[in-house]
């Protein structure tokens, strides 16, 4: 390749090189001054916080009514059901759980999508520019995980929730029948309790209050393991939709998104080639 010809390469070589980095530092500004301010005030993603705040409302009534419920039937005479209400205060340790797992989605939305923008997308378009300029893999990897993650934090949990609300729809509505009977269960009982007037066993008393045959303590206890049954079914469908949902969401992103930069980090290197002319031809073959 004569001199002209070298000329022509590296100008066009350095034109692809420039073209990257003017990329680059263009979706560093876009990120920086622009999304990271606009994004958070989305409908989407304050939708997403009003259905974390749900969840989080619908674990503070579930605990609330496990708490009532745990504290009424341990009243009872003779300590007959201790160990159902012993069992109902013990799940209080899975509320504190999902609760904190809420926070957390919450913070990440709220935060995380902010911090997305302003500083792990822009340090990845860095990260790319050294890899335009140095021609080294080690920049382009770090660069291609750090836009992977920003992504997720922005995409994986706002996404999460709408899939959470379509596909536990139904199953939520079981928590909210589940929290109203435990609730009104508490309630009866504690009726029942400060209205005795010795007439009536406390047997009795329960299966007109509860409209069930108790004729005696197995019967009362078989309503009342019924009641501990579906609050742990409750706590099940809260665990999924709050921690699982959110959990596959993220591993799905991450394949997909991995397969995707892979995909375009394997393809090969598009060569440029200057073609000679036809005079120089000529001359080299004289």
């Amino acid at each position: 390749m004569n001199k002209e010809n070298k000329d022509i390469f590296n100008n066009l070589l350095l034109k692809k090189i420039l073209v990257r980095i003017l990329l680059a530092i263009f979706i560093f500004v876009l990120s920086a001054l622009i999304l990271a301010n606009k994004v958070p005030e989305m409908q989407w993603v304050e939708s997403a916080i009003e259905r974390l705040d749900e969840s989080k409302n619908k674990i503070m009534e579930l605990s609330g009514s496990t708490i009532a419920m745990s504290l009424a039937i341990s009243a009872l005479p003779d300590d007959f059901a201790t160990p159902l209400a012993d069992t109902l205060m013990d799940m209080n340790r899975y509320f504190i759980l999902i609760f904190a797992v809420i926070f957390i989605e919450k913070l990440i939305v709220v935060e995380g999508i902010r911090i997305s923008f302003l500083y792990i997308i822009p340090t990845s378009c860095i990260s790319y520019i050294l890899s335009v300029i140095s021609k080294k893999d080690v920049f382009l990897k770090f660069a291609a995980k750090m836009l992977i993650l920003g992504i997720s934090v922005i995409v994986v949990i706002p996404f999460s929730t709408y899939v959470a609300e379509d596909v536990g729809a139904s199953y939520l509505t079981y928590v909210d029948e589940t929290i109203v009977e435990a609730e009104a269960g508490a309630d009866k009982i504690t009726e029942i309790m400060d209205t005795d007037n010795g007439e009536t066993t406390i047997f009795e008393k329960l299966s007109d209050a509860f409209k069930i045959a108790a004729k005696g303590m197995s019967d009362l206890l078989k309503y009342f393991e019924n009641i501990v049954k579906k609050c742990a079914n409750s706590i099940a469908i809260m665990l999924v939709t709050t921690c699982i949902i959110p959990i596959m969401v993220l591993v799905f992103f991450r394949w997909l998104l991995k397969e995707l930069f892979s995909f375009h980090l394997a393809l090969p290197n598009v060569k440029i080639r200057v073609p000679q002319r036809k005079a120089e031809k000529n001359s080299d073959s004289e």
